[in-house]
């Protein structure tokens, strides 16, 4: 991954969105990294994949409980709760 300073990026910001285009580039400041500029479609996917890996686990942790004996509501009680 390309690691460049935040003074750098911002004097040749096209250079940089360019390299960002090929690969992930790691801005710094005061030599810690900072951001990580990422092509639009690499972070879609990236963001994507990161909702569908905490909607699996969240659907695990649920079908755990519900197999752990606890108690679970029905759509229609939570209807009826709700006045709809």
């Amino acid at each position: 991954m390309k690691q460049i300073p935040a003074t750098q990026a911002r004097q040749r910001w096209a250079q940089t969105i360019d390299d960002a285009h090929r690969g992930p580039v790691s801005i710094t400041e005061h030599g810690r990294e900072s951001v990580i500029l990422l092509d639009a479609e690499i972070a879609h996917r990236a963001l994507q994949a990161l909702e569908d890996a905490e909607d699996a686990a969240m659907a695990a942790h649920a079908e755990q409980a519900m197999q752990d004996g606890e108690q679970t509501v029905t759509l229609d009680e939570i209807r009826r709760e709700l006045g709809l």
